[in-house]
């Protein structure tokens, strides 16, 4: 009996282990995620974050739901569900915090711009540019000009340039992207001369010929040619587009040279329209 009572206890006591391991691993597995949101997201993880992130929102404070809801909307983006996006980030705008609402606002600023809102996309980045500091503010003033040049507002486009040349801090990459954009306004970018030259896309939207652009650049100025430029022009049935022209040539044969160094996209054409 004595046996049997002690083999009872045994068994209870492994049972009440076996319990108590259950429900730290279950424990664990749900405050993990909750951890591991912010990690996922900074390592590109953003189908994960995103995920973790939403259940994250459903515990803790106000302050660690709007954190949680941030990264939810900046991997949804990422994910290309703008419009799930917006849903989360939209409230967010009216966060305590200048860092949350100026993070949300330059993400739904960035998701107008891609959509060609442009009026709505240059309102927010700009008012994610006074509320972010130092680089993140001076990509946000850079795209705030892209989306003010887009409406031809070319003054305030400048303006909006020169804010981000007096944010930007350790991007050297950005501040050449912010120097290019200065000149193109300013009318200070070299094109050269002549009735010939290079083309690297027309596009319906702005946003995606500044990106054309951007792409380009680094291979145009290291083999000496000029920066990118977008003219604003018409295709062959009168649609506006926004073409990407690298220089001005009176010969042919100069453009062709340069065509070639530029890869398949690139092709000749007469700069006369400009």
């Amino acid at each position: 009996m004595r046996a049997s009572i002690r083999a009872v206890r045994l068994a209870l006591a492994g049972l009440l282990v076996a319990s108590a391991m259950v429900q730290t691993a279950c424990s664990s597995s749900q405050k993990a995620p909750q951890a591991d949101y912010r990690d996922l997201y900074s390592q590109h993880h953003y189908a994960e974050a995103y995920q973790a992130a939403l259940q994250a929102q459903t515990e803790g404070s106000s302050v660690q739901k709007e954190q949680a809801a941030l990264i939810a909307g900046l991997s949804a983006a990422a994910l290309g569900k703008n419009d799930e996006a917006e849903k989360i980030l939209t409230p967010l705008l009216k966060s305590g915090d200048q860092t949350v609402s100026g993070k949300a606002a330059a993400q739904l600023g960035l998701i107008a711009y891609g959509q060609d809102r442009h009026a709505e996309a240059s309102a927010l980045l700009t008012e994610a540019a006074t509320k972010l500091t130092g680089d993140e503010a001076a990509r946000a003033s850079l795209y705030a000009g892209d989306a003010l040049r887009a409406q031809g507002r070319t003054s305030e486009a400048r303006a909006s340039y020169e804010r981000a040349q007096s944010q930007v801090q350790d991007d050297s990459t950005l501040k050449v992207l912010i120097s290019d954009r200065l000149a193109a306004v300013s009318g200070t970018q070299p094109t050269g001369t002549g009735q010939f030259t290079v083309q690297l896309g027309a596009f319906s939207s702005f946003q995606r010929a500044q990106v054309q652009a951007d792409r380009y650049r680094t291979r145009a100025q290291s083999a000496g040619h000029t920066t990118p430029r977008i003219v604003q022009t018409a295709n062959a049935k009168g649609v506006k587009v926004y073409a990407v022209r690298v220089g001005r040539f009176t010969k042919r044969s100069d453009a062709e040279a340069v065509r070639k160094g530029l890869g398949s996209e690139a092709q000749i054409t007469t700069a006369s329209n400009e």
